[in-house]
């Protein structure tokens, strides 16, 4: 769960900043791709900060932070991945964000499993 909670940070803790600094996306379009990106850290934060204090991670409300967290990141690559495939962009850019996308939903996996079986 740490290491979900790391790599969601790494990945998108510089991408509000850019949606935001974009000139070609209007006020509209800059909020439809920070607000899944702003849930994400801000899940991250939560998550990772409840357990670097010690928190109970047998908690229900802990499990279902966790859940959530896991079923957005998969939802939102799921919806996502099909829409970078289909674009106009660089095999480059695909293949990173394919493997980007690999990676949070693996974490995601493994980390809803490790709360299923508290």
């Amino acid at each position: 769960m740490a290491l979900f909670c790391a790599v969601t940070l790494f990945i998108w803790g510089n991408r509000i900043w850019l949606a935001w600094t974009n000139p070609d996306d209007t006020v509209g379009e800059k909020l439809v791709w920070s607000t899944p990106i702003t849930l994400f850290v801000v899940a991250a934060v939560l998550l990772g900060g409840f357990m670097v204090g010690g928190g109970d991670r047998t908690d229900r409300r802990f499990a279902l932070g966790v859940t959530g967290f896991a079923v957005g990141t998969t939802l939102y690559w799921g919806i996502r991945m099909p829409m970078i495939w289909t674009a106009d962009h660089p095999a480059a850019f695909m293949a990173v964000h394919s493997v980007l996308a690999v990676v949070s939903v693996a974490l995601a996996v493994k980390a809803w499993l490790s709360i299923r079986s508290l």
